[in-house]
């Protein structure tokens, strides 16, 4: 072999982004493989020599007092005159020259580099697609696979199990959406991503797309609660004066939700402001529900909330899905009564009435749905 063999080697490294020093240590083995089952022997070691651009063939041999068997072992005086330096117990290299080697080492070159380039390659796509866990991107739609889809994405396949899937998502072949990349897997063949279309992570990251002051941290994105069905809460705050937290999310019309809303299949967001009053941010959170009375009962973390009758139901929400999320996305347990139902309760649970930020109206303390205070958006 000439100097034309590095460049070849060279040239697949840089395309495979491997190091050329992996490459020539797996034609080395490939070549001790290939020359040991020629000669029939298990005791040898190919070695590449750089500057030549050809492969060095060696026994190792075991250095002994007395050589037994010359095919494993070496006398310590016969080593001493190869290298004046040999020890006892050591392994020692014997150039050996195999007629065909060349052509035995470039077949290996040409079969491992294929092969080995290839293992290389499909590791470093696994590593670059768990480096990106949490990151959003786009997919194609290939195929269905049993209950989940097949996507392709930008570096590979990627597959959304059906409990990673929105209930209102329709997806058709050929169609690209928006993909949250939650993990990683070998695979039979080659690494695929796992993805999801229901974790909040999502939705984040399409609200900091939409709204420059979420992007620059103008306004913070509290939390955010998701549900599969097709629902959602985001709690947000300003941290700068006079800018409009929702408002920023929401956009004028609508303009800067309803891309996002689309994207997500039609999924009801409901944007509000947090307040670090209890009170106000529970009837912030159980938006679309309006004219409620929170009473947070003294020393744990639940509340009464008081509904007129007709908003009943959108408290609580269609299989209980929003009282749900809004205790999720508040961290307090809530139960939900009727008036007629709260003076029943209210002398045998000890609820009081006069709660600061419990008015039914909230004209001091909420500026109410209509205002600034929260926004809900089928």
């Amino acid at each position: 072999m000439t100097s034309e063999l590095i460049n070849a080697l060279k040239m697949v490294a840089d395309e495979k982004a491997i190091k050329i020093e992996d490459l020539i240590h797996i034609i080395e083995e490939a070549v001790t493989a290939a020359a040991a089952k020629r000669l029939g022997k298990q005791n040898l070691a190919a070695s590449f020599n750089t500057d030549r651009g050809e492969f060095d063939l060696f026994e190792l041999l075991e250095i002994k007092e007395e050589a037994t068997d010359s095919n494993v072992e070496i006398s310590l005086e016969e080593a001493l005159d190869y290298n004046p330096s040999s020890m006892l117990g050591e392994m020692f290299r014997r150039q050996i020259q195999m007629e065909g080697l060349g052509r035995i080492a470039a077949q290996s070159v040409r079969q491992m580099i294929h092969k080995k380039g290839k293992e290389l390659e499909l590791d470093r796509i696994y590593a670059q697609l768990k480096n990106r866990e949490g990151e959003v991107t786009s997919g194609k739609m290939v195929k269905r696979a049993g209950d989940g889809y097949l996507f392709e994405i930008d570096v590979a396949d990627a597959i959304l199990p059906k409990e990673e899937q929105l209930d209102l998502d329709r997806i058709e072949r050929g169609k690209r959406i928006k993909l949250l990349i939650i993990g990683a897997e070998r695979g039979k063949k080659e690494p695929i991503a796992i993805v999801s279309r229901n974790r909040p992570p999502l939705l984040r990251r399409l609200l900091t797309i939409e709204s420059p002051e979420v992007a620059d941290g103008q306004v913070e994105i509290v939390d955010i609660v998701r549900d599969r069905t097709g629902r959602s809460k985001v709690a947000v705050r300003s941290r700068k004066q006079g800018v409009d937290p929702v408002g920023s999310c929401v956009g004028v019309r609508g303009g800067r939700i309803q891309p996002i809303v689309q994207e997500l299949s039609g999924e009801k967001i409901d944007v509000f402001e947090y307040s670090d009053d209890p009170a106000v941010l529970i009837k912030r959170a159980l938006t679309p529900a309006r004219d409620l009375m929170v009473i947070p009962i003294a020393g744990i973390r639940k509340a009464c909330v008081v509904a007129p009758e007709s908003q009943l139901s959108p408290a609580i929400g269609k299989k209980g899905v929003n009282i749900q999320m809004a205790q999720r996305i508040t961290g307090w347990g809530l139960d939900v009564l009727s008036h007629s139902q709260y003076e029943e309760r209210k002398e045998r649970l000890g609820f009081h009435e006069k709660v600061e930020g419990a008015e039914p109206d909230e004209k001091k303390s909420d500026p109410g749905p209509d205002k600034e205070g929260e926004e809900s958006l089928s």
